[in-house]
């Protein structure tokens, strides 16, 4: 399996980034300006609201909406009075994490014990009232009317290892099951020289990783948390105590993570910005081994090159073709995401059932696929194509489970159910593409979503800059929405350049019969 990993930061208000493997993109990261990820960002919150009905805080961050923070990811104190006696007077009133965590990271920064619960989720009135100091990082960014969701259990995530300050201990991801490789790495970090106390995850890439590559990773981590320390003493709630890595430092350290087992030769990063080569270079210095790095200079855009810019604008599509003309069909309601299978054109030789496990093993694939290009998140309902054998439906139940097992977020998957209907519940790792760069459509009130005339606009001049590249020597013709023609006016420097780059004409006409973010770019 060969794995590419295009970084695209030419654009200054977008980057983008996307995991290929076999040439099809498997995990895609979008960050724009006016929807930067908040997560691991840490923060000193003050209280503005405890609720326990339903077992939550809500805490005022200096943003636009209160972050949620749930009674499971607060860490309780038996005697609340002993918390606030504990903190000076004008310092942070933090809460310590427990001594065993679960999910603790991005990725599979996971530790190999569960986490401690709570009795009773209403106790959090115990722990917190209105006024309250507290420091809390961000778990998840916020998404339509909801705020960020927060946790007291603060991390400090590098590629190799993951820094708990609550932890007191080393773990080791599960997905290091080899008792060899658990106990080797556990030796390697008990050499790093960390301060007593200190909790440290085990990421898989420590299999890996070098030594060095694991001292530069606890050193910047431990950094990080002792600037967080320092500014708690004499910071005012509500305020930013430590800000998460760059686009480039988090993709390169969440996607460039241990090969899967298939995988032929290093990983390849292609990135189209000389700013961006040198930093990822110097990112994967210590690396081993050490990825490729390929600067994108010449030639069509990034995406384009490597054929998934198309791919990638179909995110937006509900329906997804699968190859022998089966589809699936991907839709969002108020409080799910519902995934439905249909056989289509796709006939098999043999008989209904046949058809229905074909269809079914392909559809398994796809929807594990798209749930991570889309980073769909909450209930997630499949309704695959029934098969009457039940060993059948035990090869359906098979292949979803080591599809979704290659996702990087968390999730539970329920067996299958009679009706061939599988449920799963999955923690977003980001805003996800489904919503990234779009509103809601006033004309159709919400039922479907068009991207906003700002992202549109930049999608079309990716699409000139691969025509002129293409050759176009009697110019480039852009038939758009009012809204995009108006982005794109705007973008007249920008298209100016491009036609003396290329000695090429780029006209854009304003068309009332494209609605939305509708356009169409075509040579003269």
């Amino acid at each position: 399996m060969s794995r590419v990993l295009l970084l695209d930061v030419a654009d200054a208000e977008e980057r983008r980034a996307a995991l290929l493997e076999n040439g099809a993109p498997s995990l895609f990261w979008v960050e724009r300006d006016d929807e930067r990820s908040l997560v691991g960002n840490v923060y000193l919150g003050r209280v503005v609201r405890v609720e326990p009905s339903i077992g939550a805080a809500f805490v005022d961050l200096g943003l636009d909406r209160p972050g949620f923070l749930p009674a499971d990811d607060a860490a309780f104190r038996e005697v609340r009075d002993e918390v606030a006696a504990a903190v000076p007077e004008g310092g942070a009133d933090a809460t310590a994490a427990p001594a065993e965590v679960d999910a603790i990271a991005p990725g599979d920064a996971t530790s190999d014990v569960g986490a401690v619960g709570v009795a009773d989720p209403r106790r959090i009135v115990d722990m917190l009232r209105t006024g309250d100091s507290i420091i809390v990082q961000v778990a998840r960014d916020a998404v339509a009317r909801k705020g960020p969701t927060l946790t007291t259990f603060i991390s400090y995530a590098g590629r190799t290892i993951v820094v708990l300050p609550g932890l007191g201990r080393i773990a080791v991801s599960r997905k290091l099951d080899d008792p060899a490789v658990r106990s080797s790495i556990e030796e390697r970090i008990g050499r790093l020289g960390l301060p007593p106390g200190l909790g440290v995850v085990a990421r898989t890439a420590c299999a890996e990783a070098t030594d060095e590559e694991m001292a530069d990773d606890a050193a910047r981590l431990l950094a990080a948390h002792r600037c967080v320390e320092t500014a708690r003493a004499s910071a005012r709630a509500p305020a930013l105590l430590h800000e998460e890595d760059d686009f480039i430092t988090r993709a390169v350290r969440e996607l460039s993570v241990r090969a899967p087992e298939g995988a032929a030769g290093p990983l390849r990063i292609v990135v189209n910005s000389a700013d961006a080569e040198a930093r990822a270079i110097a990112l994967t210095a210590r690396m081993s081994p050490g990825p490729e790095i390929v600067l994108h200079a010449e030639g069509p855009p990034l995406f384009h090159a490597f054929g998934v810019e198309r791919e990638l604008r179909a995110l937006d599509e509900p329906r997804v073709a699968l190859v022998g003309g089966a589809t699936i069909v991907i839709h969002e309601t108020e409080a799910m995401w519902t995934i439905d299978v249909n056989s289509g054109r796709l006939r098999t030789a043999d008989s209904l059932e046949e058809t229905a496990l074909a269809t079914d093993l392909l559809a398994a694939k796809e929807v594990a696929r798209q749930i991570r290009l889309r980073d769909l998140s909450g209930l997630i309902v499949i309704d695959f194509i029934d098969c009457r054998d039940e060993a059948n439906r035990q090869k359906v139940e098979a292949a979803v489970r080591a599809e979704l097992a290659k996702d990087p977020a968390k999730m539970r998957v329920a067996p299958l159910s009679e009706f061939m209907v599988c449920e799963i519940t999955r923690r977003r790792l980001r805003s996800g593409a489904a919503r990234s760069g779009a509103h809601v459509c006033p004309s159709c009130g919400g039922r479907g979503r068009i991207r906003s005339a700002r992202s549109a606009g930049l999608a079309a001049i990716r699409d000139v800059r691969a025509l002129l590249a293409d050759g176009a020597p009697r110019g480039v013709d852009v038939t758009a929405a009012p809204a995009v023609a108006a982005e794109l006016d705007r973008r007249r420097p920008e298209i100016v350049l491009l036609e003396q780059r290329h000695s090429s004409r780029v006209h854009v006409h304003r068309s009332p019969q494209f609605d939305g973010d509708r356009f169409e770019v075509r040579r003269k």
